[in-house]
C-alpha cells in the first residue's frame, strides 16, 4: 500500500523526458537511483530525480534533472543538466560560462523579441557564436533560459542547463540536435 501511494506521489518528470528522447529516436537508459552523476550540479537544498544515460555518438553523454521543491511563496522549479565530458582539462582560470537572457515585449508575461547571450571574460567568443546562430536563439526563445559552463573538479567537460519556462514541455529532434551543436561548440572552444 504504502509503495503504491509513493508511486503515485514520485515526481515523474525524469520518466517523461525519457519517454519524450525515445519518442523523438535518441538510444538512451534510465540508471539506477544513487549514482555518482546525481551528485553534479546537484546543491544541498536541489535533488536530483536521477540520470538518463545516452548511448549514441552524440556529445552529450548523460542528463540529471534536478528539482527544488516550492514552498510557500514559491513554485517548484526544475533544472535539465545535459553533461558534456571532455578528454581537455579545463583549468578553472580559463572556465567557460554563457548563459541567455530572454528580452521580452513587457517584462514577465510579453513575448520573447530577442536573445542576449551574456559571457563571462572567457566566452566572448563563444557568445559570439551562439547570438550569430538563429537556431541556438530560436531554442531559447522556445524553451527558456540556457546556460553554458565548463566543469572542472570531479568531472570535466561542460554542461547545458535548462530551466523550462513551460511545465512539462517536451523536446522535439531539432531541439536535441541544436543541444549537441552547442555542446559541439564547447569542445571545439577547449
Amino acid at each position: 500500500m504504502f509503495e503504491k501511494l509513493k508511486e503515485i506521489f514520485r515526481d515523474k518528470s525524469r520518466d517523461k523526458l525519457y519517454k519524450n528522447l525515445l519518442d523523438i529516436g535518441i538510444d538512451c537508459e534510465l540508471t539506477k537511483r544513487g549514482v555518482n552523476e546525481e551528485k553534479l550540479f546537484n546543491p544541498w537544498h536541489r535533488r536530483s530525480l536521477g540520470i538518463i544515460n545516452i548511448n549514441s555518438k552524440y556529445p552529450i553523454k548523460y542528463i540529471n534533472i534536478i528539482k527544488q521543491d516550492g514552498g510557500k511563496n514559491n513554485p517548484p522549479r526544475w533544472w535539465y543538466f545535459f553533461a558534456i565530458p571532455s578528454y581537455e582539462i579545463i583549468p578553472k582560470n580559463g572556465s567557460i560560462e554563457v548563459r541567455s537572457i530572454r528580452k521580452k515585449s513587457t517584462p514577465v508575461f510579453g513575448k520573447v523579441e530577442s536573445i542576449v547571450w551574456e559571457p563571462n571574460s572567457n566566452s566572448k567568443d563563444l557568445a559570439d557564436k551562439f547570438s550569430r546562430d538563429d537556431k541556438i536563439n530560436m531554442l531559447s526563445t522556445e524553451l527558456g533560459n540556457i546556460k553554458v559552463q565548463s566543469l572542472h573538479d570531479s568531472f570535466s567537460g561542460f554542461s547545458i542547463e535548462l530551466e523550462f519556462k513551460v511545465k512539462d514541455k517536451s523536446l522535439n529532434f531539432s531541439n536535441w540536435e541544436v543541444l549537441n551543436k552547442i555542446a559541439d561548440m564547447c569542445i571545439e572552444s577547449v
